[in-house]
């Protein structure tokens, strides 16, 4: 934010002082420099920002119906619609035969958000909130694990 600002006065105090001396070619030039440094600067700090992965493995209620859990798996199809979300996956367990893997749960559901901000814009979402309203019935237990992408 400081930098845009810093940015936005440089280049207004490059238009004001060139125009005073009514250059227009060598303003357009500084003009395209500093476009330049700004898509640049962008560029970083998006690069900058890691990655943010939410996983939540859904547990059938008790006495759950085929019905009601494919009306479930349909609104984790609208679930995935939240314009916060850059990726989405979701699924039952793939039955792995190991000691040390959970095959209980239902339903598991990963999201890949660009930050920890689109993450939080997603919590709070109208989409995400209707979810919850709408299929709480459908659980018994939810376990979720938040974690960053290594950089």
């Amino acid at each position: 934010m400081i930098k845009s600002v810093s940015l936005s006065f440089v280049l207004f105090s490059l238009i004001f002082t060139t125009s005073c001396k009514n250059n227009t070619t060598d303003l357009t030039h500084k003009i395209n420099e500093l476009q330049t440094e700004i898509s640049q600067l962008k560029s970083i700090s998006a690069e900058s920002t890691p990655g943010f992965i939410h996983t939540v493995y859904f547990y059938a209620a008790e006495g759950l119906t085929d019905k009601r859990k494919n009306e479930f798996i349909d609104g984790l199809a609208g679930l995935a619609k939240t314009p916060s979300i850059q990726k989405v996956y979701y699924g039952p367990p793939a039955g792995t035969d190991r000691k040390m893997v959970d095959n209980n749960y239902m339903i598991a559901w990963i999201c890949h958000f660009k930050s920890v901000a689109e993450h939080d814009l997603y919590q709070d979402d109208p989409i995400h909130l209707k979810f919850i309203e709408d299929y709480k019935d459908v659980w018994e237990k939810v376990l979720i694990y938040d974690n960053i992408l290594a950089e």
